[in-house]
């Protein structure tokens, strides 16, 4: 075999390996950050070309890949939240609809609650509880210092407790 060869295989594999572990994780991260699925695969997608070309500056474990992985969904959404089309498009249909959500009708009341915090607080509120990153991770992934990540993460928490003590006060 061809030795020019082998570093492709590798990083194909390497690519398909990533993919496998963290794909789902991202489009449901993404989803609920954009509010739309197909969307939400399009970036998934692009995040994935995107480390399929800087695959070789990744050094590190499994939870600097995951947080790096992370990053670019996150910087991704972002850049097509920041669109024209992104803010023309009628997002009525919620994305809990297109995403398979559990039948528990409390983690869909979370979900859809989660959905309507302002992209910040959901950003850390998918990244903590959805991706199990710790403050450190997040504040890698969002590139903010970490005690930024520790107030996100409380004020979200709390306008999340509002949200849903108001949703109880509607049944």
């Amino acid at each position: 075999m061809d030795k020019a060869q082998v570093p492709g295989e590798v990083r194909e594999a390497e690519l398909e390996r990533l993919m496998q572990t963290y794909g789902g994780l991202l489009t449901g991260m993404c989803t609920m950050l954009v509010r739309d699925y197909a969307l939400a695969q399009d970036i998934v997608q692009e995040t994935f070309v995107r480390a399929w070309r800087k695959l070789d500056t990744l050094r590190g474990g499994e939870k600097s890949e995951k947080a790096w992985l992370c990053r670019i969904a996150v910087n991704l959404c972002r850049d097509q939240q920041r669109t024209r089309w992104f803010r023309l498009v009628d997002r009525d249909e919620s994305a809990l609809a297109q995403w398979s959500v559990p039948a528990d009708e409390t983690v869909s009341d979370v979900l859809e609650a989660v959905g309507l915090l302002p992209v910040r607080m959901r950003e850390v509120i998918l990244l903590h509880y959805y991706q199990d990153m710790d403050a450190e991770e997040m504040a890698g992934s969002l590139g903010i210092s970490v005690s930024a990540v520790y107030r996100r993460l409380r004020r979200a928490r709390e306008k999340l407790k509002l949200l849903l003590e108001g949703a109880e006060d509607d049944e």
